[in-house]
């Protein structure tokens, strides 16, 4: 069977992240099973692997080295669903004051960013961009300089100027405008970057992935010249919800700005996700691959409503569900996956 480069790729949505990282417990715990390996983790059968936001964070805990073993990933897919769970209830909490203050996010920030950077802190420490065991693609944009900005595993290991601690990149893509303060981080070189959130312009980053792979990564190695096209690549998408709140018509038609604020970025991010699958599933079905393009993100039409910032013990265990209940109706689609993951 003909070797793949594969791409997982993982959208953002705040303490929904935790249903695709419940999904990637059901992946790592196939490839264990199918490669008859204990120890095997998502690290270890992905090329490269892209995230925005919650899925930013995700990607570098996947590819975070182990300090006592620095070739091997520190966290298993469990401990990322406890680390998204545990972020979650750190961070998504806001004081009296705070909610006052910011008039629940419409005037300033609707939740500190300290306990998120602490948290960020604890956990990557002072470790780098390029020390992460993989190639990755984490999105967010530059406020200053209008344009989008990735941090890329790649680049850092070839160019100072490229260089940041990781830290700073999970606060970057997960800097919600209206939910957090905009960050200003620097690369090694000491260069300052205000960055926000890379849903704003990729909430699903799967096309990003498989633009980056096209034009730099030259797996497998028997294909040094050029980089592999789409029939080469296994891609893995997977979301964080679809479409929730409808807006009736008689209800929105009068709104100004304030009104238009919150349902804005909802419909702005998945709106996002939802074009780039189609784009996607338009490349595979054009080369008649359709089997080596796999998007999983739960309809959430009819749950509770699930916001990208209800941390409470309830909406979590919500969360848990879905993600298991989104792995057990694509299971045989995982196999299959997994498979070729393997090949």
């Amino acid at each position: 069977m003909a070797k793949y480069t594969r791409i997982l790729s993982i959208d953002g949505g705040g303490i929904r992240g935790i249903i695709p990282a419940q999904v990637g417990v059901s992946i790592e715990l196939k490839l264990q099973q199918k490669s008859g390996n204990p120890d095997a983790k998502i690290a270890d059968y992905f090329d490269l692997i892209a995230g925005t936001s919650a899925g930013g964070i995700l990607t570098c805990i996947y590819l975070y080295p182990d300090p006592e073993n620095p070739s091997r990933p520190r966290w298993s897919a469990e401990d990322a669903v406890n680390f998204s769970i545990k972020s979650g209830r750190d961070v998504f909490q806001s004081s009296f004051w705070q909610t006052l203050k910011s008039l629940d996010g419409l005037v300033d920030e609707k939740y500190p960013s300290e306990r998120l950077e602490k948290f960020l802190l604890e956990n990557f420490r002072d470790a780098k961009l390029s020390e992460l065991l993989k190639p990755c693609l984490i999105s967010s944009y530059d406020i200053e300089r209008r344009k989008a900005h990735f941090f890329n595993q790649i680049d850092a290991k070839e160019d100072p100027a490229e260089e940041y601690f990781i830290r700073d990149i999970a606060r970057a893509t997960s800097a919600a405008p209206s939910y957090f303060e905009v960050p200003k981080i620097y690369s090694l070189t000491n260069e300052s970057y205000a960055l926000i959130d890379g849903g704003v312009f990729a909430n699903n980053p799967a096309l990003c992935a498989y633009a980056e792979v096209r034009s730099k990564l030259r797996i497998p190695d028997e294909r040094p010249d050029r980089g592999p096209t789409a029939k080469d690549m296994v891609i893995l998408s997977l979301g964080t919800g679809q479409a929730q709140k409808k807006f009736p018509y008689e209800e929105v038609k009068n709104w100004g700005q304030v009104e238009w604020v919150e349902p804005l970025i909802n419909i702005m991010m998945t709106g996002v996700a939802e074009t780039v699958n189609y784009q996607m599933l338009q490349i595979f079905d054009a080369i008649e691959r359709p089997n080596q393009y796999l998007r999983i993100s739960p309809d959430l039409s009819k749950e509770q409503p699930l916001p990208i910032d209800d941390a409470s013990e309830e909406k979590i265990s919500e969360l848990v569900r879905i993600g298991k209940d989104q792995a057990e109706k694509h299971n045989e689609e995982l196999d299959k996956l997994v498979d070729l993951l393997l090949a």
